[in-house]
């Protein structure tokens, strides 16, 4: 074999081996996302939802890198020499088990009932202090046990009496009555305790109209579902007013966090897909709204006017917002970590370091709300405090940023991070701005039974939009004519009465 065709095939090996190392890449990219996709599946359909993580793994893939970056050689267990013993002191033992730690005793027995609550006494006397011996009986003391009791609400009838009155011989004068006191709906039955009630049990403790209907009916009292739904639409309206200036309040706060959730709109055919935005206006204010699709005009109404930090995730849908409006993007370290989560899958060892990263920062802003620095002060001590570890941290993403594989999910996660950095660490300019957590606003998990304005009910996940009249139906959200489908509804001032 003459050297020209040993060079030819040595260069088709060349060609061969850097097809075969493509392909291996490939592969890897679909197993990994194969994998990342699984994780997803197992974690909704037997997991918990938290993004937790254990704290000695994060922190000891932290440290490694620490190392790294100072240019430290990586340190290794090494058993720890005891100091010498004090004269007349035994020295520790070294063998054996350690010594468990002590556990804090917890009190035992009957918890102590409130005091707070009103006291009702029954005296139970012995059959002698009753018969011929009470006589000849002293008291010296007595012996009391408390059990505690239930009593039922109730209805009341609450009649309101209003006399007439006229001018004794001048009937001309007319009749004399006081004005009717004014009532949260027109010549409705109900009155103000009870619609709270019922907004109370549906909302707060979750209890559809069906359910109150047979509550009620163990009171001997019959409402049909179809009332209280025309109750629960009443008070919609009149809680708008509320909520609308809420909305105004809120344009003034400093900063206001904006995230969305996908829901399933029920429709004739199939279900479409509309969205929930959750608006947190500071440490006052939280909105909500609604609109059939995920588009920028959203957003950009939402928030028409306003000028401060909004906190968003690094989603497109708030480039208007963004260009027309004089707000200024803060990135969300919520967002921005559960991409290093969801890598956890494919990569622990870069995943857990970039978690312990980011959990430094969280640490770090704990600890500053719970000393409640005045603003100033606390922006301060935030820079000097999270600026090193944001330095680690980019410097971190950089070096694996050029080792890992792009279209990966730690590949995406240190793209995502790498190009959002300046939004990111703008929480450094202003001490009241949070790292982002608009998930624990929104109550930590799936919206469900959010109050829509549009007459809109949550029903197994899927949204459907109500009839326009009022029905006995077997569902229990009823309510009284809806939006036409495409326009954007206000989702905060009022219930649904679903």
């Amino acid at each position: 074999m003459t050297f020209a065709e040993l060079e030819a095939q040595v260069i088709d090996l060349e060609k061969r081996l850097s097809r075969v190392a493509h392909e291996r890449d490939e592969y890897r990219k679909l197993y990994e996302l194969a994998s990342l996709e699984l994780e997803r599946l197992r974690r909704n359909l037997f997991g918990q939802k938290a993004e937790r993580v254990d704290p000695a793994q994060t922190q000891s893939a932290l440290d490694m890198v620490l190392q790294m970056l100072v240019g430290l050689p990586p340190q290794t267990e090494q058993t720890p020499t005891p100091p010498n013993p004090a004269p007349g002191n035994p020295a520790p033992p070294t063998g054996g088990k350690p010594k468990p730690k002590e556990r804090k005793a917890t009190p035992h027995g009957r918890q102590r009932l409130p005091e707070h609550l009103p006291v009702e006494r029954i005296e139970l006397l012995p059959a002698e202090a009753l018969g011929e011996m009470a006589s000849q009986l002293v008291r010296i003391g007595e012996e009391v046990s408390e059990t505690l009791e239930w009593r039922p609400a109730s209805f009341v009838r609450v009649q309101i009496v209003r006399p007439k009155f006229a001018v004794k011989g001048e009937p001309e004068r007319g009749v004399f009555t006081a004005p009717a006191p004014e009532a949260p709906i027109a010549r409705c039955m109900a009155g103000p305790g009870l619609l709270a009630y019922v907004l109370l049990c549906k909302y707060g403790d979750h209890l559809p109209l069906h359910r109150q209907e047979q509550i009620f009916a163990r009171f001997g009292l019959a409402l049909a579902r179809s009332t209280m739904c025309g109750w629960v639409a009443a008070c919609a309206e009149l809680l708008g007013y509320i909520v609308a200036a809420m909305s105004k309040d809120a344009l003034s706060s400093p900063w206001i966090a904006i995230d969305a959730t996908g829901v399933l709109v029920q429709a004739k055919e199939k279900c479409r897909r509309g969205h929930f935005w959750v608006l947190v206006a500071g440490d006052d204010h939280v909105l909500f709204r609604y609109t059939p699709r995920h588009t920028q005009d959203g957003p950009k109404r939402f928030l028409q006017g306003y000028k401060g930090y909004v906190i968003a995730d690094a989603h497109s849908v708030y480039e208007l917002l963004y260009r027309t409006e004089e707000v200024t993007e803060v990135g969300c370290w919520a967002h921005c970590r559960r991409r290093f989560f969801e890598a956890l899958s494919s990569d622990k060892a870069r995943a857990h370091a970039a978690l312990g990263f980011i959990g430094q920062l969280y640490a770090i802003d704990a600890e500053l709300k719970k000393k409640q620095l005045p603003p100033a002060q606390r922006t301060t001590e935030r820079r000097r405090l999270a600026t090193p570890v944001l330095d680690a941290f980019r410097a971190w993403l950089d070096v694996e940023g050029l080792v890992v594989l792009p279209k990966s999910p730690i590949g995406q996660a240190i793209g995502y991070a790498r190009n959002q950095w300046t939004p990111l660490t703008r929480f450094l300019e202003d001490g009241r701005l949070r790292l982002g957590r608009v998930e624990r606003w929104r109550g930590g998990r799936r919206t469900r039974g959010v109050a829509v304005s549009g007459r809109f009910r949550v029903r197994r996940r899927c949204l459907n939009p109500c009839r326009s009249s009022v029905s006995s139906a077997r569902s229990s959200n009823r309510a009284c004519g809806f939006p036409a489908h495409g326009s954007p509804l206000d989702l905060t001032p009022s219930l649904s009465p679903g």
